[in-house]
């Protein structure tokens, strides 16, 4: 018996209903479950260390724990850096390929994502890898800001783990894969973000940073704006001594040589030539910081 126009509307109707229904659910796989869970745990065990550090007894004791919590805040990093996506924009999250953060065997070619590599130049200033650096799991990683106490690290970090439960509160709620996922970049970014300005990096958001440059109109000053801002806001020549930007620019003539003998390493960015560098270095070195006699 043949159905009615009418029956093959209604039933075409609920099956595209079903199909539609099906994609927009996505529901979460058993994996992404454990996964999450392992990052609640470790968002939950930092705010129990911090607690320890509240209470510890000693000056002692006190440092330890301020010590442990450091290293476990980028040892979270490194766990959310690992979930898929996390590194598919390249240069663009240069926030995620800073290797000052990545255990040994990450930095290869085509690690990020097709067609990119770990070579943008994002790593900063002062940011250099060594042994003993960081604290969690004996991978390399930030030091230590200099001159912290126990108690002020305590009351900054408390702010920075309220804002760290609220957003794994909201990537445990969600059920569709991309919206988690963009919901994990955002509680990355912000966690650089804080660690960064705890490290003395906050100007790398500063705005308007360009406009307060010294000598705006000369080449130097241009030449940094416009290279340096790709990645982060131009920082101010007064941050260093004119021997430290010589340090800093020298690090930054070996990155970009090894980028340029790397097929796609720093895809879309634009990299000084070695005059322009002179005169960048130059620059830096005429406004830079007093050296202390």
């Amino acid at each position: 018996m043949s159905s009615s126009p009418r029956t093959k509307f209604a039933f075409s109707l609920c099956a595209a209903f079903l199909l539609v229904a099906g994609v927009q659910a996505a529901p979460t796989t058993p994996s992404d479950q454990q996964t999450i869970q392992t990052l609640q745990k470790q968002v939950d065990d930092l705010s129990n260390e911090l607690a320890q550090l509240k209470g510890a007894a000693g000056p002692e004791a006190q440092n330890q724990a301020m010590q442990r919590h450091w290293g476990m805040m980028q040892d979270h990093m490194r766990s959310m850096r690992q979930m898929p996506g996390m590194n598919a924009g390249g240069c663009a999250n240069w926030q995620m390929m800073d290797p000052s953060l990545m255990g040994p065997g990450m930095m290869g070619p085509g690690m990020m994502g097709s067609g990119t590599t770990a070579g943008c130049p994002m790593m900063g200033h002062g940011m250099g890898m060594g042994p003993g650096m960081g604290m969690g799991s004996g991978m390399m990683g930030w030091a230590m800001p200099p001159g912290v106490t126990p108690n002020a690290y305590q009351k900054q970090m408390n702010e920075h783990m309220q804002a760290m439960r609220s957003q794994m509160a909201a990537i445990s709620a969600e059920t569709d894969p991309a919206k988690r996922q963009a919901l994990m970049k955002k509680h990355y970014d912000t966690m650089y973000r804080d660690m960064q300005t705890m490290r003395g990096m906050g100007w790398m958001w500063a705005p308007n940073a360009a406009a307060s440059l010294p000598d705006p109109d000369s080449k130097g000053a241009n030449l940094e704006s416009k290279y340096c801002s790709q990645c982060h806001a131009p920082p101010s020549p007064s941050i260093h001594t004119a021997k430290e930007w010589s340090d800093v620019t020298t690090r930054m003539r070996a990155h970009i040589a090894d980028q340029a003998q790397t097929v796609g390493a720093g895809a879309g960015v634009k990299v000084p030539s070695a005059s322009e560098l002179d005169t960048i270095t130059a620059y830096l070195g005429t406004h830079a910081l007093k050296a202390k006699p």
